[in-house]
């Protein structure tokens, strides 16, 4: 059994070993640069850490790039940097497609290719970029120099923003909303309160009869009715009241669909109850004519 553990252990750290130590490894790489017709202009097999000097190109060849990884371990990104020798330091990113077979390559056609080739002849070193998230140390291969010739119409450079301090903001915030005249407002109220003055003299006129509510007294079961409808009918008033003033429109409706059901049910309770009363009363009188 110790022999097992002591087996298993030294397993562990020879596989440790080699995947910390693990390292990228590419080869048959090439580079062609081939005119519109597809003819060859230049071919170079390289081979790390050889460079290539003096390459040039047209602004309409097509810059070909293969290679093969022969890693277990694919690549996350694989991609060539051209970064301008000016002083603007341009860089152009080409990834490359890279297939299960470890085979990647990409066609890169300047005529078609980021704008920025196309700012004049101009002189970029290519760099190649192997990374994937199991292997910490990514493969890094300056393949050289290209110059790549510009169009006969050149491109033209965006002119680079400044960044500078703006005039400072000054926020005006709106001032506060003129209230209608006092007199305007009172005549308003004034009108609103009105038709509650007629209802109330007319009231007064007519009188207030609490008869119905004596007899009530002898049946507690209309009693209640009548307590609970004309309290839903105070409480519908307060809903609306509550609306007026402060709350939204949803909680109002919640309300007044409790309120208005109840209203509904003991308003035909009392109703009723008022309708058996009134035909015994004529009823009554009726006898009594006889």
């Amino acid at each position: 059994m110790a022999k097992f553990r002591s087996l298993l252990l030294v397993t562990l750290l020879a596989s440790l070993s080699t995947a910390i130590a693990e390292s990228w490894k590419v080869q048959d790489i090439n580079l062609i640069i081939a005119a519109p017709g597809g003819s060859k202009k230049a071919e170079h097999k390289l081979e790390y850490p050889y460079a290539v000097q003096d390459l040039t190109a047209d602004s309409t060849d097509v810059f070909k790039f293969s290679f093969k990884i022969d890693n277990k371990e694919k690549p996350h990104q694989a991609m060539v940097v051209f970064q301008s020798q000016d002083e603007f330091q341009d860089e152009i990113m080409v990834a490359a497609s890279v297939k299960s077979s470890g085979k990647g390559r990409f066609d890169l056609n300047f005529n078609k290719a980021d704008a920025k080739f196309k700012y004049g002849t101009r002189k970029y070193a290519m760099t190649f970029l192997v990374g994937g998230p199991k292997i910490e140390e990514p493969y890094k291969y300056t393949l050289g120099n290209i110059e790549v010739k510009g169009p006969s119409n050149p491109a033209t450079r965006p002119v680079r923003l400044d960044y500078q301090a703006q005039p400072e903001i000054h926020h005006q915030f709106r001032s506060d909303q003129k209230l209608i005249n006092t007199a305007i407002s009172g005549l308003f109220t004034f009108l609103v309160l009105t038709p509650f003055a007629v209802l109330f003299f007319l009231w007064s006129k007519l009188g207030i009869k609490f008869e119905p509510f004596q007899a009530m007294a002898s049946k507690p079961f209309d009693l209640i009715n009548a307590v609970v409808f004309f309290g839903s009918i105070a409480g519908i008033e307060f809903v609306f009241y509550n609306y007026w003033t402060h709350v939204t429109l949803f909680p109002v409706l919640q309300a007044l669909g409790g309120l208005s059901v109840v209203a509904f049910i003991s308003g035909r309770y009392v109703l009723s109850a008022v309708q058996t009363r009134r035909l015994q009363r004529t009823a009554g009188s009726a006898k009594k004519e006889l």
